[in-house]
């Protein structure tokens, strides 16, 4: 009788028999011994929150894959989103870590340039009210809604307006791209929910980093304009990362951009209705 061990079967979820999906080397455990990437037969959301607490945890590890992220998302961040659900994660920072890595930097650059935006906004409001045939001293009377708020100028309100935002931009842009990634899901059974969620969080990050190198532009030259200039990035981004990742067909470029809309419209009103049930019911 020999002595050799018996030969085992492929085991897809030890990654044994199968190639590396992010360098082509034979596996032969969990991980690969080539590039060290874990073997993960099937992308999951979980995996994707798994390896965002593992990365924010390993700086090392973060830092290996920002600048190779930052240039090729700069590029086209669909074709990013191709790769990593395709299996290449090890040169790219998770698209959740990416994700708040851009909110952050543009939390930051706003921070620097609020009072430029604030009065931009506030002399808007005032062009605004002005058409309407009526004045900030009505808008702000003894009374009014607003002065449950604290707020007696367009100023306050310009202010007020920035902070909820600043606050709250993180977060809405996460549950953006998780009503976006769904609907896309919804719109096209083939592919999984964490792969339009990878591509939704990749397309929207890039589109917060570019908003932030952009808007001290803005803050200078233009700054009543910038509310319309995160609509044009991300319409514009998902557009070009959808050739990369869904197809070059002109109707697989309109779907995200449509789902994009449609889950922006979605939290739009649903924040209007909350906003207008407070209001009502501090007035």
């Amino acid at each position: 009788m020999s002595d050799a061990p018996e030969a085992q079967p492929d085991d897809a979820s030890s990654g044994r028999g199968v190639p590396c999906q992010n360098c082509g080397a034979p596996l032969v455990g969990e991980y690969c011994h080539q590039c060290g990437q874990r073997h993960v037969p099937e992308l999951r959301v979980l995996y994707l929150v798994r390896r965002f607490l593992e990365s924010a945890l390993d700086l090392e590890d973060l830092e290996r894959g920002v600048g190779q992220t930052l240039r090729r998302a700069a590029q086209n961040p669909g074709r990013v989103a191709r790769r990593y659900v395709d299996g290449e994660r090890r040169e790219f920072v998770n698209p959740l870590g990416y994700f708040l890595l851009t909110a952050t930097t543009t939390f930051l650059v706003f921070s620097f340039f609020q009072e430029a935006w604030v009065q931009g906004q506030a002399d808007a409001y005032e062009v605004m009210w002005q058409s309407l045939g009526t004045s900030a001293d009505e808008i702000f009377r003894s009374g009014s809604p607003f002065r449950s708020f604290g707020w007696s100028s367009t100023r306050d309100l310009a202010r007020g307006i920035f902070q909820f935002f600043q606050q709250v931009q993180t977060y809405v842009g996460l549950v953006n791209c998780v009503v976006a990634g769904l609907l896309l899901r919804w719109a096209l059974p083939r592919r999984s929910f964490a792969g339009t969620l990878v591509f939704e969080l990749y397309v929207t990050a890039q589109a917060t980093l570019f908003l932030g190198v952009l808007s001290p532009l803005f803050f200078w030259g233009a700054p009543a304009f910038i509310g319309a200039l995160p609509i044009f990035l991300q319409v514009g981004l998902h557009a070009h990362g959808a050739g990369a990742f869904f197809g070059t067909r002109w109707t697989k470029r309109l779907l995200p951009v449509c789902t994009y809309v449609a889950s922006t419209a979605m939290l739009t009103v649903t924040s209007s209705l909350l906003t207008a049930g407070i209001l009502t019911y501090w007035a």
